[in-house]
């Protein structure tokens, strides 16, 4: 189970956390899964390709019907979860190995902080190790008609100041 730590919530905002940040986790974990599956494909079809005696450089048949699936099995994931607007560049145009939350689940944990001073705006931090530094996801969420949707995400390493903002869950 993972831990949360509550900073600058006062008690009647507390038991929210464990409305708030469950699912979005979850939903984070699902985004991870979606993007790890959709790498083996892509990659099995280019070293398949290649093998056969394709170009390297040249794409495999099927792989862009496979990164269409994959944005849209994205958005059909990351829509109904976010703020109207905040997906309005759509799906990334590809994959990364790792996927991009993939500490969620490796050891050492990553540390959870939830933060809320109003009943209209929850922020999230999740601060995973990576290499010498961190690297920071601050979730902004705000209510919406059928649970907390993301308004904003944000991110950072240790050694910046600077938050930047991401586009994409």
């Amino acid at each position: 189970m993972d831990e949360i730590i509550l900073r600058d919530t006062p008690d009647r905002f507390r038991p929210l956390a464990g409305e708030i940040v469950p699912p979005l986790l979850a939903l984070l974990r699902e985004r991870r899964a979606l993007e790890e599956t959709a790498w083996d494909r892509l990659d099995r079809l280019q070293r398949e390709f290649t093998a056969a005696g394709g170009p390297p450089g040249q794409p495999a048949p099927g792989r862009i019907q496979a990164g269409e699936e994959y944005r849209r099995r994205y958005l059909e994931l990351a829509v109904p979860r976010c703020v109207p607007g905040f997906l309005k560049r759509g799906a990334p145009d590809g994959c990364q190995r790792p996927a991009k939350y993939h500490f969620l689940d490796e050891e050492p944990a990553p540390q959870i902080t939830f933060a809320m001073e109003a009943a209209k705006k929850a922020v999230v931090v999740i601060s995973a190790p990576r290499g010498s530094l961190r690297l920071l996801y601050r979730f902004t969420l705000r209510p919406g008609p059928e649970g907390w949707l993301i308004a904003r995400i944000d991110y950072h390493h240790s050694n910046e100041t600077t938050w930047h903002i991401d586009r994409y869950l």
